[in-house]
């Protein structure tokens, strides 16, 4: 299930308050020294983790470097390499750097979801895999939601999870009680998961994903409420239904009617007082 995977380190980072936005990376393998030895100890190492299988997950949209630091020539072919040594290569034809000698080096990105198995045709034992999987993105915030609202008129802090962004207007509906809001970019995370504050809105318990009623999970936190929302790929519109969100005249302004009303009478009850 897709929501699982925000569960434990996503969560955690909403509760650390990260807003790192999501970027596409670029991830660089290595092919070390004397690779083109059968009875080399390793013959792949990314550079970021220092693993040596070959073996690389990235999300969609980011891309991978392999990098020639060996002396001899050596491609990045994709597909499945022979099992022996008169064996027939299986080039699938997705991607070839064709050779590549020392201090050079290929780059693909990746774009659709998949395992993407490659080796290198001159050294087939050489061989690994890119695995592309969702991505779930990363922790963002939106600032000042319902500032008109809020007794400091400052207002709520919204943090969610997505692959892209979210507008920073946020439509508050006070009498049919919900938020509406929009993603800016095309989404392909599966799921978007928010932490909204009491404040904002209460007990949510209706979601609408562009027109469509769907599903969630839904828990009470410290910081808030936590909604675990699917959505299909490319979607738009999200809007979250409660019991009660901002009242239509907030804290603050009922506050300042309060004192406006309050001096009106004090200086009508002054009037008064001096024709008595």
């Amino acid at each position: 299930m897709t929501s699982v995977l925000f569960v434990l380190p996503l969560f955690a980072a909403i509760i650390l308050g990260s807003t790192t936005l999501a970027f596409a990376e670029t991830y660089e393998i290595l092919i070390p020294t004397g690779a083109s030895d059968i009875n080399a100890p390793f013959f792949w190492s990314e550079k970021s983790t220092g693993m040596t299988t070959g073996i690389i997950t990235v999300y969609p949209g980011d891309s991978v470097t392999w990098s020639n630091a060996d002396t001899a020539f050596h491609t990045v072919t994709s597909g499945i390499p022979p099992t022996t040594a008169d064996g027939i290569f299986e080039e699938d034809g997705i991607f070839d750097s064709g050779f590549f000698t020392a201090g050079k080096s290929y780059s693909k990105q990746f774009n659709d979801l998949g395992d993407f198995p490659y080796y290198c045709s001159l050294h087939p034992w050489m061989d690994g895999v890119v695995h592309v999987v969702v991505n779930p993105g990363s922790v963002q915030s939106i600032n000042n939601v319902g500032s008109g609202y809020s007794d400091d008129g400052v207002g709520f802090e919204v943090k969610y999870i997505l692959d892209t962004n979210l507008q920073k207007d946020v439509l508050i509906n006070p009498d049919e009680k919900s938020l509406t809001f929009n993603i800016s970019g095309d989404t392909k995370s599966g799921s978007i998961t928010f932490v909204l504050p009491t404040e904002l809105i209460q007990n949510p318990n209706v979601v609408w994903v562009d027109g469509v009623s769907v599903d969630f999970e839904v828990d009470e936190t410290s910081t808030g409420t936590k909604l675990i929302i699917p959505i299909p790929l490319h979607s738009e519109e999200i809007k979250i239904m409660g019991t009660q969100v901002i009242p239509e005249f907030g804290f603050l302004v009922l506050g300042i009617l309060s004192i406006g009303v309050f001096s009106t009478l004090l200086l009508t009850h002054s009037k008064f007082s001096i024709f008595r």
